[in-house]
């Protein structure tokens, strides 16, 4: 069971809310408490808290909180809310539930101490095990009480009671369960005999006129209680003395049955079966297994003479009855596999002749001949390979197939995988389609007819078939079985996805239970897009399927496994064996909504919403993130978020250390649960931190995982000069949607995705960004176009015609655009996108600075998604006046490769993607647990930046030497970075080499370089990772990366919106980034930076945005570097930068 997750079910049974609570309620409220309990009743088990609370405050208006009533809803509420994840706020009602109780009953009371029983039960499994034995003892002193008093003679009668010495034996075997968990297993086993000692005399003195208990009924209550004791005997491994126990417990019942002559005697029954399961289970623990046949010839002769017996063989509907004919015929087939197996049929097979149940040993040696088989096709199939074969692995998936007819039958789910199995391996040969095709048809058909269109089984058969069907381009057919199989009506959970109420449904044990059905769902829509098929169909299975994705993300809550869950969905784990990924989902939907014909209104709403979901990715969650730290440290609970953090760090190691346990079994088992018992205790503390965030901060979860805004709230998020604009590119085209103040325009361009990627690599390779290109695209590219020096301005224009023209009215007049985009067209910066069909030679400097350019319109601002820039105002609205004026610098490392100047005058000459730095060792052994470390003498190879050093000195003389401080040289370390107060900067200025994933062998992850150490360590090994920088405390307004390549992916399909450095510094809290697409020339970065800040000081009213659009304009038009393949008029030197974020202000 779940940690956290427990269930008083004696009290959901005994104690109906509507039966033990309305009595005792005046007639309105109890009216009321009624309706809410069959609410209840009806919810699923993790929504039913929130119904429960609501019942209790009316209880508690009516007739107060200590009172009998409310205790007992109370009692229900608190397993709701176990139920519900909540797993300390249930062991809080539980505390309020004994100090009601105890006011109620007193004390030392039994009532009492069956509440503190559940709150103990609630302790042990969140993993409190030491606290969980003392209140646990009070139940167990109180139900000896009471056990203790059953038959006690008082003048006229003879005392009952609720619970009796069996329900003790069991409470004893728990409660000794309990100690023995943490070590105390002698003192169990001393209680228990101290509870058999008290009670002997008792059960010895029964029919006497001090105890009214009758003797045959004191004699089976002593076996019960006696037979727990011997299971205590086992669990403490004083196995010996529980088998001579139970062994002594089976004889004497049975010589009780024996010596019974009376009319009433019943003769076996199930007292006498349960003596023997212990026995047989003590024997074969001991490997006995001739003495168990023995006991099971024993015990089969008895029980076929009982009288239950012979009643129930012949109709008895009686329970008992009934009862032993099962468990006659259970231990006849359990008899009959033990004889099998120990080579013993043919004696089996006569004893059990005499009974009718000869036929049982065929059965198991027509089983033993299925294993034999199974497992000589097993072992044939291991010696062929997975490539090649080709015959003999399909005739072995024959046998295969045959054995399972013949075994399981063509209507078991057995049947149907043996022949997904021979279709997956007729199916890699093309000659064998018409079988593979037929093969896969009749699994579909076999589970289908067995379990239903909806079930698991059955879309899994469905989804190999549609696959076979896909790959061999058969797009009609696998359309034709979608449709049919996905219209059944039990694979239609729209009601479901769309109710509040049954969200949990929606949660899964480990995953979405619905990722199949929408992976079909979604594969049905494609193709009828890519076909030209039933609009309807198509939407309303993109539809199900977008809403599936939203309704399992919005079931999830924030616990360890909860967010494990989404993280995994999010991830795309799949994506690289080309499974579609978690925002192809929500673009699918939109693209669908397109071709049903309606692109305003409601389908414009359904699309925005859709594209959000599509555009979420990973530096969106990481503006979140940081927005919620921030919330977090305004309500002062930002040593709570880090140990929540701190918490699964620790999780994570107590998991590892599972996958290492010991071979003793015993010693297995006490470390298992020791380790399983602290990460309960600490997913219950991680519980209780979130609601203590929870309390003091209603916002924060809310930000971590935010939902796509609607219209409404998009508008209002934007001034009337302002203009948003989301590009997204698709397999059937590109999706661009703007929205201002008062408006929202829908548009799907006519250029797919794949399109778009082939034009943007261009222009990348054009301005000199890391791309790879073959060396036919570098020869035919610079061959294009007139001029030293020319931009392919055709190519620019087409995507803005193409784009951006059909919303240039109502651009006009913006101030701001806000822009993002996912996709290749992320790594692009729209500003060197060209508005007017172009004139003149491209690589004319005078006719590139006469360009109309997207740059000299509204002021330019990328963002990862809308929903971070309202998070980011709402950042800065509230920390408005906290962020300081100061700037920090970091630039010129000490390297000693050959000194170089950033970026590359003339970019058309060169088409890698890398930086031009060459770093032929990577990295240093890891140190214990960290991560491996960058090899600074690799390190320092790189070639010096001195012009990093003007950039900054010219950016300290604009500000002035009291409000700049710069590391320079052998002072810019990570050391002096990481130890440097962050908090209240308005800059936080990084000027050197940025290395992109894999440029340093080995290291996954893009970096910036520092003055390598003289020896590495974790704390600084002269490369800043992104990971490092994510665990920054940055309260900067604005982080410059004047740095090579921090700004986005690689421009292919499927580069990330932002690159992984860029991400990071949003998540370390950064609220806007100066970053660069393309690798920044020296001689434009010093001028460019510092002409940004210069005049945002001459210009207060300027925005940052607006600043950094007049700065490039400044550089294009600046003709002092027009000089063969180095003219400032080419974007490659004005346009490598990016404004990402909010930089209004």
């Amino acid at each position: 069971m779940v940690a956290g997750v427990w269930a008083v079910f004696w009290l959901v049974a005994a104690l109906p809310a509507a039966a033990q609570i309305a009595p005792d309620l005046s007639p309105a409220t109890a009216e009321k408490v009624a309706e809410n309990d069959r609410k209840e009743l009806a919810a699923d088990l993790t929504d039913r808290a929130a119904i429960s609370e609501r019942t209790l405050k009316l209880i508690a208006a009516d007739r107060g909180e200590n009172s009998a009533p409310y205790l007992a809803k109370l009692l229900i509420h608190a397993n709701n809310l176990s139920w519900a994840h909540r797993a300390p706020e249930s062991r809080q009602a539980l505390v309020r539930a004994v100090e009601i109780a105890t006011r109620l009953y007193g004390a030392d009371t039994y009532a009492t101490a069956d509440v503190e029983r559940q709150y103990a039960l609630a302790l042990r499994i969140n993993g409190y095990r030491e606290e969980a034995i003392e209140p646990f003892s009070h139940y167990v002193h109180a139900l000896t009480e009471e056990a203790y008093g059953c038959g006690r003679r008082v003048p006229g009668m003879v005392m009952g009671c609720a619970r009796d010495d069996t329900d003790l034996g069991d409470t004893l075997l728990e409660y000794g369960q309990m100690l023995n968990d943490v070590g105390r297993g002698g003192e169990a086993v001393a209680a228990f005999d101290a509870v058999i000692a008290r009670f002997e005399p008792r059960w010895a003195g029964c029919e006497s006129p001090a105890w009214g208990t009758r003797c045959d009924r004191a004699r089976d209550k002593r076996a019960d209680m006696l037979s727990s004791y011997a299971a205590l005997l086992a669990l403490v491994g004083r196995a010996d003395d529980a088998g001579a126990l139970r062994k002594r417990l089976f004889d004497d019942s049975l010589a009780a049955i024996e010596a019974c002559t009376g009319d009433d005697c019943e003769g076996p029954d199930f007292r006498l079966v349960r003596r023997y399961y212990d026995y047989r289970a003590a024997l074969a623990g001991a490997n006995r297994p001739d003495d168990a046949l023995a006991l099971d010839e024993r015990i089969l002769a008895i029980l076929v003479a009982s009288p239950h017996y012979t009643k129930g063989k012949a109709g008895s509907g009686e329970y008992f009855d009934k009862d032993m004919v099962n468990d006659v015929t259970g231990i006849a087939e359990a008899y009959a596999k033990a004889a099998v197996a120990a080579g013993k049929a043919e004696r089996a097979r006569d004893q059990l002749a005499r009974y009718g149940f000869g036929a049982l040993v065929g059965t198991q040696l027509a089983g033993v001949d299925f294993d034999a088989e199974q497992k000589a096709i097993e072992a044939e199939r291991r010696t062929l390979s997975s490539y090649g074969d080709e015959a003999e692995r399909i005739a072995n998936s024959r046998r295969k197939v045959a054995l399972f007819a013949g075994h399981y039958g063509k209507d078991s789910d057995e049947y149907a995988k043996a022949l997904r199995d021979l279709a997956w391996d007729l199916d890699d040969l093309p000659a064998n389609d018409a079988e593979a095709e037929a093969v896969y048809r009749e699994a579909l058909a076999v589970e289908r007819n067995a379990f239903g269109a909806g079930d698991f089984r059955t879309l899994h058969a469905l989804d190999n078939l549609t696959t076979f069907l896909k790959k061999r381009d058969r797009s009609a057919a696998a359309i034709a079985v979608l449709a049919d199989v996905l219209g059944d009506p039990a694979n239609d959970h729209v009601a479901l996805y769309l109710d509040p109420d049954r969200r949990s449904a929606r949660r899964g044990s480990f995953g979405d239970p619905d990722d199949t059905l929408n992976a079909l769902k979604a594969d049905l829509s494609e193709l009828l897009l890519r076909a030209g098929g039933d609009p309807a169909l198509a939407l309303a299975a993109a539809r199900h399927a977008a809403l599936g994705m939203t309704s399992f993300r919005d079931a999830l809550g924030f616990d360890r496994f909860d967010e494990m869950k989404l993280d995994w969905v999010t991830a795309d784990p799949w994506a690289w064996l080309g499974e579609r990924r978690y925002a192809d989902y929500f673009l699918l939907y939109a693209d669908a909504l397109w071709a049903k014909g309606a692109h305003d209104g409601a389908a414009a709403e359904q699309a925005f919403a859709a594209l959000q979901d599509a555009m979420a990715g990973t530096t969106s969650r990481a503006v979140a993130r940081a927005a919620a730290e921030r919330a977090a440290a305004r309500a002062s609970v930002s040593p709570l978020v880090e140990e929540r953090r701190q918490i699964d760090t620790e999780i994570a190691a107590l998991n590892t250390k599972l996958e290492t346990l010991p071979d003793d079994p015993a010693e297995r088992q006490r470390q298992f649960s020791a380790l399983q018992s602290e990460i309960a205790r600490k997913d219950d503390r991680r519980a209780q931190v979130d609601a203590a965030i929870a309390a003091a901060t209603p916002d924060y979860f809310a930000l971590i995982r935010p939902r796509p805004l609607g219209m409404a709230e998009a508008q209002a998020l934007l001034a009337p000069d302002e203009a948003f604009v989301m590009l997204v590119p698709s397999e059937f085209g590109t999706h661009v949607l703007l929205v201002t103040h008062d408006k929202l325009r829908w548009n799907r361009a006519d250029m797919p995705a794949a399109e778009v990627n082939a034009h943007v690599r261009r222009l990348l390779w054009d301005v000199g960004a890391s791309i790879d290109v073959t060396p036919e695209e570098d020869a035919k590219w610079s061959a294009e176009g007139e001029g030293d020096f020319p931009f392919d301005r055709g190519t620019a224009w087409l995507l803005y015609d193409r784009l951006l023209a059909p919303f240039a009215a109502d651009l006009a007049g913006k101030r701001h655009l806000f822009t993002a985009a996912t996709g290749s067209l992320s790594s692009l910066p729209l500003g060197i996108l060209v508005t007017e069909k172009p004139t003149g030679a491209d690589g004319d400097p005078a006719v590139l600075r006469a360009t109309k350019w997207l740059a000299d319109g509204p002021a330019l601002l990328q963002l990862p998604s809308l929903q971070s820039l309202q998070l980011l105002r709402a950042v800065a609205a509230r920390d408005e006046g906290q962020a300081g004026t100061r700037m920090v610098g970091f630039g010129d490392p000490v390297l000693e490769g050959q000194a170089a100047a950033r970026g590359i005058a003339g970019a058309r000459a060169r088409g890698t993607r890398s930086s031009g730095l060459t770093v032929t060792a990577g990295l240093q052994p890891a140190i214990g647990d960290a991560p491996p470390l960058a090899d600074p003498a690799a390190l320092r190879r790189l070639a010096r930046l001195p012009g990093t050093e003007a950039e900054l000195k010219a950016m300290q003389a604009l500000l002035g030497a009291d409000a700049a401080r710069l590391y320079l040289a052998g002072t810019a370390t990570e050391t002096n970075l990481k130890r440097s107060d962050l908090d209240h900067l308005s800059v936080l200025f990084l000027a050197t080499h940025g290395l992109i994933a894999g440029e340093v062998k080995g290291l996954a992850e893009p970096g910036l370089v520092f003055t390598p150490p003289a020896t590495a360590t974790p704390l600084d090994d002269g490369l800043l990772t992104a990971s490092e920088v994510a665990g920054l405390h940055l309260g900067a307004r604005w982080v410059v990366l004047s740095a090579c390549n921090t700004a986005s992916g690689d421009g292919s399909e499927g580069a990330p919106g932002l690159s992984g450095l860029a991400r990071a510094f949003f998540f370390a809290g950064a609220e806007s980034l100066l970053a660069s697409h393309w690798p920044v020339r020296d001689d434009v970065a010093s001028v460019l930076t510092v002409r940004l800040f210069e005049l945002m000081q001459q210009n207060p009213g300027l925005s940052r945005a607006e600043a950094l659009q007049r700065a490039m304009r400044d550089i294009r038009n600046d003709p002092r570097a027009d000089d063969f393949l180095k003219s400032w008029s080419h974007p490659s030197a004005w346009a490598p930068f990016s404004l990402i974020g909010d930089g209004i202000d």
